[in-house]
């Protein structure tokens, strides 16, 4: 799939990542779960800018 933002094209960075779903209780008669990720890293840009910026 090709993107376009302000008319530059790009190609979004899809990762796929493992989740495990978890069941945290019943709310008004329906399982209510969450989805946790086995592998959980975040892995941050370097060298990003945010209006002259440098973002850590």
């Amino acid at each position: 799939m090709s993107l376009k933002y302000r008319g530059v094209d790009y190609e979004p960075a899809t990762t796929q990542v493992a989740v495990s779903e978890e069941v945290i209780g019943r709310y008004r008669g329906a399982v209510a779960t969450r989805h946790l990720a086995d592998q959980a890293q975040a892995n941050h840009p370097q060298g990003l800018k945010y209006r002259g910026a440098v973002v850590r």
